[in-house]
């Protein structure tokens, strides 16, 4: 069994419950924590990353899985992407006004 400590790090690096697993779980899986575990969150959480520790002390980024929808949650990649895409879109509209801020000089 390997033991594994939750960190929340979508609200504010908060460190949840310890969950016991046969093996390493997969980045983008559902695990479960125990039903008396001591979070504000639900009992099941998407795994986002596994920190191996040293001295046996391992972690998992964890956030909570809310719903049971048809789409699973984004991934860290996923937002980031979304958020580079929201700039992209900014510095268009930005360069628009720009340009029609010239035209209106010349």
């Amino acid at each position: 069994m390997l033991r594994f400590t939750l960190i929340h790090y979508t609200d504010g690096w908060r460190i949840g419950a310890t969950v016991e697993l046969d093996a390493a779980p997969q980045l983008g899986t559902l695990v479960r924590a125990p039903h008396d575990n001591q979070d504000n969150y639900s009992d099941i959480y998407y795994v986002d990353n596994i920190l191996w520790g040293d001295g046996g002390e391992n972690y998992i980024f964890a956030r909570p899985y809310k719903g049971y929808g048809q789409k699973a949650p984004l991934t860290e990649l996923d937002r980031t992407g979304t958020t580079l895409e929201e700039i992209a879109s900014a510095i268009d509209l930005l360069n628009d006004n720009i340009m029609s801020k010239l035209d209106e000089l010349i």
